[in-house]
């Protein structure tokens, strides 16, 4: 059995396992689609922010101007710059914006041309076209016949400035994150970037400069946003391995009544074979051995068979008022005094306790003991505690009964210091047909039934029953009313 119940454990602690590492792996992978978007939407978001402030930049540096010497035509002699050396990246452009009516002279849908004159050396497609597309944003406002200059060096678009409003453009749209932004020369060699960051597509601005981007300290932002995944991975790890829990416990627990439910058989089986027998010898003795001529003889013969036949009545009344209680029936309440009961009932038990040697103790605190409730059954559990008590008590014979009362409680405790009952059967106890197995004591006889009908009588008056019990120390029962 335990070796097949140890296969079950082995099994049900596999799977959860198994889910467990499915569980990671999810989290992984939703980890990744996070870092994923974030990149994806971070990119974006920096060329834009590059973008935008290109544009601005532009449109700020554009000077209305004069140049005399060039003629009003659409094809003219470049400017002249000079340059202080080679290294220099300084630019400088004329614009001019033509504008012509169409064919019919009326008013209506205009042609507008942008004319843009640099000097003697060839402009590199995209340090060219940063330039145009703020011009061709802004078309409706520049008027016919202007002339601007233009001019824009590497140091006018700062990294720190991008870096400033490319972390502001982050925060405003939810994203805690750090960015850095680093600046270099297209024919600069690439630094190799920090460990565990998110690497933004770079930007090419004029002139012939490269703006990269990368985001730091992130992890801390995806793991929140990682917590309510997280916590549903918990939740159902949490649920399926309780639930493996309560399964394997409940076939504990079917395990163990099985086991005690053929014992309470073998146990009822025995204890109804045994007056069966005894009332069959007692008639088989009256019929056969001539005990009508011996009067004596004959009585105590027929009153062997009233006594077995007794004890048999006794065992099915036991098993029928646990019947009884479970369908809340045969309860008749009226006024009870708690302290009168409790004394009859151990000055029934004061044979067997003074035969044994008990040390029996009685206290009783306060002096109004009245209840609402059934005599005979509050008799009963009374009974019950007090039998338990005599019967599980082994080398230290000690019983102590209290009585005592608060404002609208009435409290019995009953208290030994035999075998006691193991933890984990403590709250099994009061449950039909539980007997704690003992190997010592496999000699007492009982069904399982005692408890489970003192519970139920407690529960059917409103009353509370507690258990306190530390075994081979003894146990301590302690038994709740409400006063009237």
């Amino acid at each position: 059995m335990q070796r097949k119940n140890l296969r079950y454990l082995l099994l049900m602690v596999s799977s959860v396992l198994t889910i467990l590492v499915l569980q990671f792996f999810w989290l992984k992978s939703v980890y990744q689609d996070y870092r994923t978007s974030l990149k994806q939407e971070a990119t974006l978001l920096f060329a834009n922010t590059v973008t935008d402030m290109l544009d601005s930049l532009v449109l700020s540096k554009m000077t209305s101007v004069f140049i005399p010497g060039l003629p009003d035509t659409a094809f003219v002699t470049p400017m002249k710059i000079e340059k202080n050396s080679s290294q220099d990246t300084l630019r400088a452009f004329r614009i001019e914006i033509r504008q012509e009516e169409n064919e019919s002279g009326t008013k209506g849908q205009i042609n507008r041309q942008i004319q843009v004159f640099s000097n003697k050396e060839m402009l590199p497609l995209d340090s060219l076209q940063p330039v145009i597309r703020p011009l061709m944003l802004k078309l409706d406002s520049l008027r016919e016949g202007k002339e601007f200059t233009f001019r824009m060096d590497e140091a006018s678009l700062s990294p720190e400035e991008i870096e400033t409003t490319f972390n502001d453009a982050l925060l405003a749209r939810g994203y805690e994150v750090s960015a850095k932004v680093r600046k270099y020369h297209v024919e600069d060699s690439i630094i190799q970037l920090p460990k565990n960051i998110i690497d933004l597509q770079e930007i090419r601005i004029p002139f012939g400069v490269r703006i990269q981007g990368y985001l730091d300290h992130y992890s801390v932002f995806l793991y929140k946003k990682m917590l309510v995944p997280s916590l549903f991975a918990l939740l159902v790890i949490l649920f399926i391995s309780w639930s493996m829990l309560a399964m394997y416990r409940n076939m504990i627990k079917q395990q163990r009544l099985n086991i005690l439910k053929n014992d309470i058989i073998s146990n009822i089986t025995h204890e109804l074979k045994t007056p069966v027998a005894t009332v069959a010898i007692v008639l088989e003795s009256l019929e056969n051995f001539g005990t009508q001529e011996n009067e004596e003889q004959k009585k105590e013969y027929i009153q062997i068979a009233k006594n077995e036949l007794k004890r048999l009545n006794q065992m099915a009344e036991n098993i029928l008022t646990s019947s009884i209680l479970e369908k809340e029936k045969g309860i008749s309440f009226s006024e009870v005094l708690l302290d009168v009961l409790i004394e009859e009932k151990i000055q029934s038990f004061k044979p067997i306790l003074e035969r044994q040697n008990f040390d029996f103790r009685y206290f009783k605190e306060g002096n109004h003991f009245k209840i609402k409730g059934d005599k005979e059954k509050l008799g009963l559990v009374i009974f019950n505690l007090l039998d338990n008590a005599i019967k599980y008590s082994k080398e230290e014979k000690y019983i102590q009964i209290k009585l005592s009362e608060s404002r609208d409680k009435i409290i019995f405790q009953v208290q030994d210091k035999g075998i006691g009952i193991p933890e984990g059967y403590q709250k099994e106890v009061f449950e039909k047909f539980i007997r704690v197995p003992q190997e010592d004591v496999h000699d007492i006889k009982g069904y399982g039934l005692g408890l489970a009908q003192v519970s139920e009588i407690i529960r059917l008056h409103g009353g509370k029953i507690s258990l306190e019990s530390k075994e081979g120390h003894g146990s301590i029962f302690t038994v709740q009313f409400q006063k009237v």
